[in-house]
């Protein structure tokens, strides 16, 4: 048991850590760009390279980690995180910031394939939806941490970069525990059964293809809606951008008490039932944000959209994992890919269509996307019901 609970703790700080580069971003823009006499939007840009790096980080992890091991590929990977963030502490230019953010950005994704591939391998059935729900707490308390850290740091002029070596010891502290964990648990097959047998470890259904699939549409649903809802408040309700921008801030603490409360949840009923009611709750309230003319509810609607949407990632992988026997660390990475992919290509895809067809319809396209998740995940439990009837 004390070593299911060191592995456990490993793939909480894996989500720790990620968050703690993530979250802080939006704050250290202004310092960066001060501190290398840079342009604010060159700067800027550099969160593309975290974000960048994170899904090739999930996509390098879902060929990697069986073939070099759980506990090397975690080591590698928080090691060159603690490097990394040292080297921003110590950057005397610009490129090394996004030289080291990129690496960051790729280890911190292989990172959040281990956290997951480590919970479905150490813990099963309702206690394994449990704490992939519990992980998605764990991001999000960090993006109340260390933000304090920056605030901290910037209030008393302070380096912008002691908030990222924070970030770094906590890193270098993962490293050394690993290194001191016994991670059979997660590879008592992948070292010692043949090739052969490794390729047949990963099984394959429409339900886990599925749950990548709406976690993608999720993801992407979300994103549109985080980077278009300031000005979609602010065009419909004509208030200044400033009162606007609050619905940002509105989501955040939201998801941080819903993350919270979904574990408790989650605990007590299957995730197909949590992640269905939380997609229908969404479609309703984004339903309700595109169309309601009044003010005063946006409040009330945001903090209940950032509540269902809290532990939105990995209850699609607890989701997707449960249909299988044995899931492996392609499964999960798979999972985390589709995520990755949506909530990077997100702007793009959005400002596209902004152009093209206009902000309105950009937002009422958020619930239509939520429709066609819950409409794809009944269709997935049906089928899996069928299939189970026909087995017997």
């Amino acid at each position: 048991m004390k070593n299911k609970i060191s592995l456990t703790l490993l793939s909480f700080l894996a989500n720790f850590i990620m968050a703690g580069f993530a979250t802080q971003f939006g704050m250290l823009i202004e310092p960066i760009a001060e501190k290398f006499s840079a342009n604010v939007n060159e700067v800027a840009s550099i969160f593309s390279l975290l974000n960048g790096g994170a899904l090739a980080g999930t996509v390098a992890a879902f060929f990697l980690i069986e073939k070099i091991g759980v506990k090397r590929i975690t080591l590698m990977s928080y090691l060159t995180i603690a490097l990394s963030a040292a080297a921003l502490h110590f950057a005397s230019s610009l490129s090394i910031v996004m030289i080291a953010m990129t690496l960051i950005g790729l280890c911190g994704g292989v990172g959040l394939c281990i956290a997951g591939t480590i919970v479905v391998s150490v813990w099963k059935e309702k206690i394994q939806s449990t704490m992939l729900v519990v992980q998605d707490a764990t991001f999000n308390v960090a993006g109340v941490v260390f933000p304090l850290i920056t605030t901290y740091a910037l209030s008393n002029a302070l380096s912008w970069s002691y908030s990222y070596l924070a970030v770094g010891i906590v890193a270098l502290g993962t490293a050394i525990m690993a290194l001191m964990t016994n991670f059979d648990l997660c590879e008592n097959q992948g070292d010692k059964e043949s090739g052969k047998n490794r390729v047949e470890k990963s099984e394959w259904n429409f339900s886990i293809i599925s749950a990548g699939l709406g976690l993608f549409l999720g993801m992407l649903a979300l994103y549109t809606f985080l980077t278009w809802a300031p000005m979609f408040v602010k065009e419909k309700f004509d208030i200044p951008f400033e009162e606007a921008g609050n619905i940002i801030t509105q989501y955040w603490s939201a998801a941080l008490v819903g993350a919270l409360i979904s574990t408790a949840i989650v605990s007590r009923v299957k995730i197909q039932n949590f992640l269905m009611g939380m997609m229908a709750l969404a479609l309703i309230i984004t339903s309700v944000i595109v169309t309601t003319d009044k003010l005063e509810w946006m409040s009330y609607l945001t903090y209940g959209y950032g509540f269902v949407c809290a532990a939105l990632y990995n209850s699609f992988i607890a989701y997707g994992v449960s249909f299988v026997k044995q899931a492996s660390s392609k499964n999960v990475s798979f999972i985390l890919i589709s995520g990755s992919a949506g909530a990077m290509f997100s702007p793009a895809i959005s400002s596209m269509f902004e152009t093209i067809i206009g902000l309105q319809t950009v937002m009422y396209a958020i619930p239509v996307i939520y429709a066609m998740i819950l409409s794809m995940l009944i269709i997935s439990r049906r089928q899996t019901t069928e299939s189970k009837l026909a087995a017997a």
